[in-house]
């Protein structure tokens, strides 16, 4: 449902492998609401993108114009929604908007763009969503550089310099977890999956790997 007196000027998108999350965003940046499922770009034909996205986002859409859909993630993965070629880092966080591209639609009600992922040739290393939430993070925080942490299933440790992604690397933490959680010898011995602050500054604190205490994301 619709907030009263606010009114979606455009919507965010995060379309991973397995979850879709939709954000309503008014004329002042606010969100006004919120809509997530499990109709991951995985489980999509390219035909399907639209559909979903117009079901998932339909209390944000008006009959009198085209709501703007910005979206990130494995929407633009070869053979999803579109394929959006990757940038190489190291490359400014403000050019993914540059580079978009428009998925074919053929509701009036909404107009979609797809943003690029990053990609890294040495080591070699890709993102697809991860980068969208740094450029947020630095449309924040400008003078930002240092580590951040994307924490997920598999999370991304990137860098940042002056705006710049300078380099990242994948880590399975989310996904070994989850395999530790459920088939391994240790699923006994886990007592939740909720995110434990002080034992990620704990972490990070003791990581040989970087010098720097990084930012979660």
């Amino acid at each position: 449902m619709r907030s009263k007196g606010s009114r979606v000027a455009w919507l965010a998108v995060d379309w991973g492998t397995s979850r879709l999350r939709v954000w309503g965003i008014d004329a002042d940046g606010a969100v006004v609401g919120e809509r997530a499922n499990d109709h991951g770009a995985a489980g999509l034909a390219a035909d399907m993108f639209e559909p979903e996205l117009l079901k998932t986002a339909a209390p944000w859409l008006y009959p009198s114009r085209a709501t703007p859909a910005l979206i990130c993630g494995m929407a633009g993965a070869r053979g999803r929604w579109r394929e959006t070629s990757y940038l190489s880092v190291p490359c400014l966080a403000v050019d993914l908007a540059k580079h978009a591209l428009s998925p074919p639609t053929h509701d009036p009600r909404l107009s979609a763009r797809i943003l690029p992922g990053l990609s890294q040739q040495s080591p070699p290393d890709v993102m697809r969503g991860e980068e969208t939430q740094i450029a947020g993070l630095l449309s924040r925080r400008p003078d930002f550089s240092g580590i951040v942490c994307l924490a997920g299933t598999h999370t991304k440790w990137a860098r940042i310099e002056n705006g710049v992604v300078a380099g990242f690397t994948t880590f399975m933490t989310g996904e070994l977890f989850h395999l530790a959680c459920t088939a391994s010898i240790l699923r006994d011995s886990v007592e939740s999956d909720e995110w434990d602050e002080d034992a990620f500054i704990a972490a990070a604190d003791n990581s040989e790997l970087y010098t720097e205490k990084p930012y979660a994301w």
